[in-house]
């Protein structure tokens, strides 16, 4: 009995530390919803990539993923997705563009890959 008791605490420890360890996708409908929150700000989205613009050649590109609650622009480092392709990636919330006191969209840069 007590071997039981023990082992289900252990499967709950277990589930615990994986459950902190791997930390929580942020959905783009929240960055959307509340911009000013999530700006400069280390976000983990995924989604399916919906557009992609880039330039193959040096590895550069941007993307637009959806992740059933909205979309959002990524900028990928050291890969192209294609459309169609799911993600993740985990990077900092900036501007897109600001024209006077308006923002115009929000795009996640990837932070770079550690070696």
């Amino acid at each position: 009995m007590k071997k039981r008791i023990l082992n289900y605490i252990l499967i709950a420890a277990g589930v615990l530390v994986l459950a902190a360890c791997g930390g929580s996708r942020t959905k783009i409908i929240d960055i959307e919803s509340n911009p000013s929150k999530y700006n400069e700000q280390k976000v983990k989205v995924e989604g399916t990539v919906t557009q992609t613009f880039a330039i193959p050649v040096i590895g550069q590109s941007i993307v637009r993923i959806d992740d059933g609650t909205g979309t959002i622009w990524v900028r990928p480092q050291g890969r192209v997705p294609f459309e169609g392709d799911k993600i993740k990636v985990e990077g900092t919330v900036k501007v897109a563009l600001t024209l006077g006191t308006k923002n115009f969209g929000f795009v996640v840069i990837e932070d770079e890959k550690r070696k």
